[in-house]
């Protein structure tokens, strides 16, 4: 079931958790989405799991160290909880950036993938390469 918000939508979907982000993003808001992104994980992922970070669609975050330092614990909280990949999804228009935003939360040292993609598409492909939203594939292949 996914979770809409005005500045996100978390959807979480087989053992991958997918997460569009929107708009200008505030300290208030990275908090409420903290909150919700927790719950949603607890409630449907209780093995290995991966993160589609969606940030086509996000303009930026607003008190940005508070917000880079938060992201770091989620990432770390995040692992603890059995996520083994994270793949970030930017565009060429907000691409510079994010990117240097979004590499600080990924640049420690972390013990899951991560990789940066251009399009969703390229996203599926990487996650589907690291063991990821195999056993859907494997079930349609049954079916047919």
């Amino acid at each position: 079931m996914a979770n809409q918000e005005e500045h996100y939508i978390i959807n979480p979907q087989q053992d991958v958790l997918h997460v569009d982000f929107k708009g200008t993003w505030s300290p208030e808001e990275t908090l409420k989405y903290v909150e919700n992104y927790k719950c949603l994980v607890n409630r449907y992922f209780t093995r290995e799991w991966a993160c589609v970070m969606n940030l086509q669609n996000l303009d930026m975050l607003l008190s940005e160290s508070f917000q880079i330092e938060t992201f770091k614990a989620l990432n770390a909280w995040s692992y603890i909880k059995g996520m083994r990949s994270v793949a970030v999804v930017i565009s060429n228009s907000n691409r510079s950036h994010l990117l240097y935003q979004f590499e600080e939360i990924l640049k420690v040292q972390h013990p899951y993938a991560t990789q940066v993609c251009f399009s969703e598409i390229e996203s599926k492909q990487w996650l589907f390469d690291q063991g990821f939203s195999k056993r859907k594939q494997k079930l349609a292949g049954q079916m047919a």
